[in-house]
């Protein structure tokens, strides 16, 4: 346990009287410091769950996932008080991943330029549904993931993605109205 001294308001003050009148004397509360390692194998397999449904490679959701864990590391002295330290993690995570998803757009669009010539695409059409969820822009692709693959209500969504808690329901409908359009008339691939 940390022993730490809450100063965020009055209540957690003891008074005492004095010759100069009252004066708050801060109270001591304890704050539960999570071990590191415990919390790295609890969250790192949903960690990777949730960015391989986000970037569809396993791989790559590892090395994310591993990053933004060790960037947890790096900071746990203060991240382990937070009252969630995973949904910090995730949206650490889900940052690089869009991060990562636009350079690797980027580096595509730079090599087909390089090569001029169309990339080869399969000529059966894919009805994999987190496939269709990468296409959506990759807040709604986040939001979709976390609600829908690891069960998390609104109000966690908001908090991993660090946005209001409105913004975050208008990621889950547009990502949803998206998905519908995408699932009743798929995209048709090239050469069929």
């Amino acid at each position: 346990m940390f022993r730490g001294v809450s100063i965020d308001s009055q209540a957690d003050h003891h008074t005492t009287t004095g010759s100069a009148g009252p004066r708050l004397r801060p109270v001591e509360v304890e704050i539960e410091v999570v071990d590191f390692d415990a919390f790295f194998a609890r969250e790192l397999p949903r960690l990777v769950t949730v960015l391989t449904a986000v970037t569809g490679n396993q791989m790559v959701a590892e090395e994310l996932a591993q990053e933004a864990m060790l960037r947890a590391h790096q900071r746990w002295n203060r991240i382990s008080r937070y009252d969630l330290p995973a949904a910090w993690v995730r949206r650490v995570a889900l940052n690089l991943a869009s991060q990562s998803r636009a350079r690797r757009r980027s580096e595509h669009r730079a090599m087909t330029r390089l090569i001029d010539r169309r990339p080869l695409t399969p000529s059966e059409p894919t009805v994999d549904f987190w496939v269709l969820v990468r296409q959506l822009p990759p807040r709604q692709a986040a939001a979709v993931a976390l609600h829908y693959l690891e069960d998390r209500p609104v109000t966690e969504v908001a908090a991993i993605l660090g946005c209001a808690e409105g913004t975050a329901k208008a990621h889950l409908h547009k990502g949803r109205a998206a998905l519908a359009r995408l699932l009743e008339h798929p995209e048709p691939t090239h050469g069929s």
